[in-house]
């Protein structure tokens, strides 16, 4: 058994050698940060303490708190995994995330193996997953950025490759990961009727589809979400989907407060308030002049009677914000929000912690000027109906621009998407460098 097994594994290694060497130069990067520069453990505070804090309840088996339902609950069962496994001591959360970010790299490159059209783009690719900073940075927090990018990575690239080969091990597989990533963001849920629509409308891009294979990939997403619907109920009385931070994000949305105060009776309440909003306000009163301004519905800071979870009162707020403001100023809401997906603020928590704001901006920066243009070309080119295979990628980023426009937007947010932000941007590149190529040589050609 165990001398097949590594005969099997001496074959895929032989078979991908630039997949194991991505994989193992990822991995050798984020063990070093995570366990020598940049311990998760060490800045347990804001989400990541929370993360850890339920996970700690559920190993300690305290009761259901309505507090726990707020957020998505795939993370911190992730986190309690690891501590089940591993103890709550030690470097075991570090390398579980090291090995996470190294996966989520892996996903993405063997994408762009089926997607770049030249060798030298696949290893530019490989090198930029590797040594990217914003991935190796939050895979240094217990945050739900890295493992969401893994499902997101791993979704895109099992997709893909159920539309070439129409085989029921990726049905199966996308199905998982779209599963998974519903737990931990359930923005990834979006996916799957847009996907669906490729099916109907790009239909000669899906080799040997059966509607079999759409019926093997939506029963895992059927499960979690019975599953979560019913830990919802248990957690706050009310059902739902995943989680009870839709009506809550709903309001920052529609009336673009910098903060929201709860007031229940019992007065357990809290407060929340988006780190994009108070990025652009900190511009704005530095006098930087950004194109775009706050400009609040009813002011900076809002309050409901009620818990953070509460879904009437935020619905009821969020409805009265867009009465004030009419749809116009809500349209340029909205484009505000897709703009917070790249500019205005940097990615948190590196925003607020001084020894990383710098790296974390250079980053973000580099990504705006020399990512973003081209990625936004091979995005916009995926529409055209012979691109079909490019579109399949691309309706990911198209569902993280949907919801930036219903909810609001943030570099954090975007930065799981980088990995095929990243693979648009190099093949954009690639095919300027034939298209200039091409070109000289037709000047450089003697007429005949």
């Amino acid at each position: 058994m165990g001398s097949r097994l590594s005969l099997r594994l001496r074959t895929w290694s032989s078979r991908y050698p630039g997949l194991v060497l991505v994989t193992l130069a990822a991995l050798a990067v984020r063990l070093f940060w995570n366990l020598s520069v940049h311990r998760p453990v060490d800045f347990a505070f804001s989400d990541m303490r929370a993360y850890l804090a339920r996970a700690d309840a559920m190993l300690d088996h305290l009761p259901a708190r309505p507090s726990d339902a707020l957020f998505p609950y795939g993370t911190h069962y992730f986190v309690y995994a690891v501590r089940l496994v591993f103890g709550r001591g030690g470097d075991a959360l570090g390398v579980a995330y090291a090995v996470v970010g190294a996966l989520a790299v892996a996903y993405t490159y063997a994408t762009a193996a089926r997607f770049c059209t030249r060798a030298w783009a696949l290893r530019v690719v490989g090198l930029l997953l590797v040594l990217y900073y914003p991935w190796i940075s939050l895979g240094g927090y217990v945050l739900s950025e890295m493992p969401f990018a893994l499902c997101l990575s791993s979704s895109a690239f099992h997709g893909l490759r159920l539309a070439d080969r129409g085989r029921a091990r990726d049905a199966w597989l996308l199905g998982l990961f779209l599963a998974a990533g519903t737990a931990v963001r359930p923005q990834i849920l979006l996916a799957a009727p847009l996907l669906l629509a490729h099916v109907v409308f790009r239909r000669h891009a899906w080799r040997n589809f059966r509607w079999a294979l759409a019926a093997r990939a939506a029963a895992p997403i059927a499960m979690v979400l019975a599953f979560s619907s019913a830990r919802l109920h248990q957690h706050t009385g009310t059902w739902g989907l995943v989680s009870a931070n839709g009506p809550l994000n709903a309001v920052f949305g529609r009336c673009h407060n910098l903060m929201l105060y709860a007031r229940p009776a019992d007065n357990d309440g809290g407060y929340f308030g988006p780190t994009s909003f108070k990025g652009l306000r900190e511009r704005e009163t530095l006098g930087k002049r950004p194109l775009f301004t706050l400009d609040p519905a009813l002011g900076d800071e809002l309050t409901i009677e009620g818990h953070m979870w509460d879904a009437a009162p935020n619905q009821e707020l969020a409805a009265r914000c867009v009465a004030k403001t009419g749809r116009l100023r809500q349209l340029a809401y909205a484009a505000e929000h897709v703009a917070l997906l790249w500019v205005y603020n940097v990615a948190w928590p590196d925003q607020t912690i001084t020894e990383w704001h710098g790296p974390m901006q250079i980053a973000g920066a580099l990504h705006a000027r020399f990512l973003l243009p081209p990625a936004v070309v091979g995005l916009l080119l995926a529409l055209q109906r012979r691109q079909a295979r490019s579109l399949l990628l691309a309706l990911h980023v198209y569902a993280l621009l949907v919801v930036a426009v219903v909810y609001f937007g943030d570099t954090r947010f975007r930065v799981p998407y980088d990995g095929l932000i990243i693979l648009f941007s190099v093949e954009t590149y690639s095919e300027m460098v034939a298209f200039f190529r091409i070109a000289l040589s037709a000047r450089s050609s003697p007429e005949r």
